[in-house]
């Protein structure tokens, strides 16, 4: 299960081991209701609504971070995202799943799920 306060919209999860996009996230309004996430289809399908409970996180991978356009360095040992232009890293990784800084310190520490990737490149 994710925390509805770490899901933001577009964040890619799973629902049922299928890949999902999260299109809605209603928080509830009493104690005894749960929340409820909207998620579509990667290909904008069919829109539909689950609870929270059932809203699980995609494990980050190193196949995970080459489908997100990800190239390992084997000189500097981490994963770098690089810029659409080429021009530029936007953000590196090491083999641990721990964002680093220009002096391959960590800034955040064990990425462990796409949906917190999403929501660390987008801050």
């Amino acid at each position: 299960m994710i925390p509805c306060h770490e899901l933001r919209t577009g964040n890619i999860i799973l629902v049922n081991n299928r890949l999902r996009r999260v299109s809605m996230i209603c928080n509830s309004r009493t104690l005894t209701d749960q929340p409820l996430v909207g998620v579509e289809g990667l290909q904008q399908e069919v829109h539909e609504n689950y609870p929270a409970g059932e809203i699980q996180p995609v494990p980050l991978s190193d196949n995970v971070l080459q489908q997100c356009n990800f190239v390992y360095r084997d000189h500097f040992q981490f994963w770098q995202l690089v810029s659409t232009d080429g021009g530029r890293t936007e953000m590196d990784i090491d083999r641990d799943y721990n964002l680093i800084d220009f002096m391959r310190r960590p800034v955040v520490k064990n990425i462990a799920s796409l949906h917190q990737l999403q929501n660390i490149y987008y801050m």
